[in-house]
């Protein structure tokens, strides 16, 4: 009965592929089939949408080309929905009088963007990037033991890619050869053992992982392209795994995070707005293929700031990693150089007009995606940690870069002489409600220096400025409409990241720097006692013989692991060029568990059961986890 009203429907019209896929889902639907919990695939449409749709394509409104199933917007504040093609191609033409302007503009303002960096594009590798225990047979009886790390993220039920995953049996790791790059599958053990090898074909460049219970997802660059791709892979035989489909969307890949089995796709899609041609969509419309579906995104999920700043899209796409198939789609004209996600929204930010960032919201469930709201906001974040949802409620913290234009300018009260024209910095913590309308505001805090990192956590925002001492201040934000400093400790160095550990402890990883000067000496750890938010302190620190590490821009470059009491990261510039570094925190002090050299800095440690490993695109080696004595190595094929 199905089959036959399906091929019914089809000969009436002589749909394309998209409209094949929307009959099938509506004749499901009226067939009342049950479905699986991933078959459940949300468009929004009602049946006389559908057939005017239909009638759209099969007329070539479009240029044979298939649009994304779309959702209304409401409420948008500095937001436009395109509604057609002309409008987009319209507001991309601007830039055809202006383009060498604005590029000269944005490439001496003393700031990098998308806009600019599209001229500096160059893809770099990813890899240039308890109970004592004592003898082997002890820890592989332990084996049992499950328990493992995860990649070091943000917001808990988020994850986020990264070059290595672990599911507590294999160790999944982005490798690359004089052939390309690939994916190693290796058995952990004591002596970890290598059990297949997915080779990536040299027309892409693979970048990220993600892992499910039965699902391997590398993200990748194609190569001449300007596209992201997903490769999806079947890995419930790890000896044997099996390349299931490829989802693929316009533009170089930006971010993504993982939910659930629902992958987010973030890219940016540079236009060249001299080569447009208006009747040919294909050159000024992102497009996006997946499974069944193949087409370019639908004009009204396409939405711009009053003030686009470059010809630029940001693409942020849902992909059901279980079925392979497309959910939804939504786009912004203006690039996006900050993304922040929860389980429930998608912050995105992008430079706006003098000094400002422009912020957008997305609500997410179940791989639809909304546009809520969006606005603008003074100064710059510093990357995703500088945004936080909490309560219903968007935090921000920024760094405003301020020209003086009068000789006396007031800060906090107190009349300071500047010279005219001199340029300097303010830093500012802004709460908006779920319309992103202003709640709360601290302004002027620590004049003439920047953020270098910053924590949310819960009703206490943690946040570190810098020129030549380390405040790191300590804000209640309990109150959304009324947020206070209520800390300030000052020490020499600063901290890139900050991260919780345990109860009342604060995880600060940075460099040292001189007082006087602000210039900056070798790396160092800090633990900070923040059981009294409002008077913090210092409990140790201690200097690592290094002064370059990922894990000074790369949070996933860190394992910082509590429960474990691990603090582990690679570094290099030291006296052995590069080491891998184990640290734990004992009795109010740090302490040193391990220092290995290495012959790549960009590698990840985790730990499985009683088994800690060095990871590498090259090799594998397997650690006593209570003693750090080295148990094995493996060298990957």
């Amino acid at each position: 009965m199905f089959e036959n009203d399906y091929k019914n429907e089809i000969e009436k019209i002589k749909p394309d592929g998209f409209i094949k896929y929307k009959i099938r889902q509506k004749l499901e639907a009226k067939d009342k089939k049950p479905k699986t919990k991933y078959q459940k695939i949300y468009f929004g449409r009602a049946v006389a949408a559908l057939l005017c749709v239909a009638i759209v394509f099969t007329a070539g409104a479009v240029f044979g080309r298939q649009t994304v199933p779309s959702t209304t917007v409401q409420n948008i504040k500095l937001m436009k929905t395109a509604n057609d093609y002309d409008k987009i191609y319209s507001n991309l033409a601007v830039f055809k009088e202006s383009f060498f302007e604005k590029f000269k503009r944005y490439a001496t303002g003393g700031y990098k963007n998308s806009f600019v960096e599209e001229y500096e594009y160059a893809i770099e590798d990813s890899f240039d990037m308890g109970s004592t225990v004592t003898t082997k047979g002890d820890v592989e009886g332990g084996m049992g033991d499950d328990s493992h790390s995860e990649t070091t993220v943000q917001v808990d039920g988020v994850d986020e890619a990264d070059i290595i995953k672990t599911d507590g049996k294999y160790i999944y790791i982005l490798s690359y050869n004089d052939k390309g790059n690939s994916i190693k599958i290796v058995e952990a053990g004591v002596e970890p053992k290598q059990l297949s090898d997915i080779l990536i074909t040299e027309d892409v460049y693979a970048s990220d992982l993600y892992l499910t219970e039965d699902r391997l997802v590398v993200l990748c660059g194609v190569n001449g392209e300007k596209e992201v791709t997903a490769l999806i892979y079947d890995i419930s035989n790890p000896t044997a795994p099996k390349k299931l489909e490829s989802c693929t969307q316009s533009g170089h890949l930006n971010t993504s995070r993982l939910i659930g089995n629902k992958l987010y796709l973030i890219s940016n899609f540079y236009i060249n707005v001299n080569n447009m041609v208006k009747s040919d969509t294909e050159s000024y419309i992102p497009y996006i293929y997946c499974g069944e579906y193949e087409g370019a995104v639908a004009p009204d999920t396409v939405h711009f700031y009053n003030e686009c700043q470059s010809p630029e899209y940001t693409i942020i796409s849902a992909f059901n990693i279980e079925d392979s198939s497309l959910i939804s789609t939504q786009s912004v004209l203006g690039g996006t150089e900050t993304v922040y996600s929860s389980t429930d929204n998608i912050i995105i930010s992008a430079m706006g007009g003098e000094n400002k960032t422009q912020i957008a919201r997305f609500k997410i469930q179940d791989g639809n995606i909304e546009l809520k709201a969006s606005t603008e906001l003074g100064g710059r974040l510093l990357n995703q940690f500088s945004i936080d949802e909490y309560k219903e409620h968007f935090r921000f913290v920024l760094t405003e870069t301020v020209t003086t234009k009068e000789g006396t300018v007031t800060n906090n009260g107190s009349t300071v002489t500047k010279t005219v024209g001199e340029s300097s910095t303010l830093n500012s913590l802004v709460i908006l409600d779920e319309d992103l309308k202003e709640t709360g505001k601290i302004s002027n805090i620590a004049p003439d220096e920047r953020v270098y990192s910053v924590r949310f956590m819960g009703d206490v925002a943690y946040f570190v400025t810098f020129r030549q001492v380390d405040p790191l201040f300590s804000v209640d934000v309990s109150n959304p409409k009324n947020p206070k400093i209520i800390g300030a400790l000052k020490i020499p160095g600063f901290s890139n990241y900050l991260f919780p550990y345990g109860d009342g402890k604060l995880l600060g990883i940075g460099q040292n720097a001189d007082e006087k000067t602000g210039r900056t000496g070798s790396m160092k750890l800090s633990m900070f006692n923040i059981s009294d938010p409002s008077n913090v302190t210092e409990n140790d620190k201690t200097d690592i013989p290094a002064v370059h590490s990922d894990a000074l821009y790369n949070h996933k470059a860190v394992l910082a692991d509590y429960g474990r009491n691990i603090i582990a990261f690679s570094a290099y510039g030291t006296y052995k060029q590069n080491c891998f570094f184990v640290y734990s925190y004992e009795n109010g002090r740090f302490v040193k568990k391990l220092e290995a050299e290495i012959k790549t800095t960009n590698c990840r440690g985790i730990y499985i059961g009683k088994i800690f490993y060095i990871v590498t695109a090259h090799s594998v080696d397997s650690y006593n986890l209570a003693s750090f004595e080295k148990f094995g190595s493996l060298e990957l094929k």
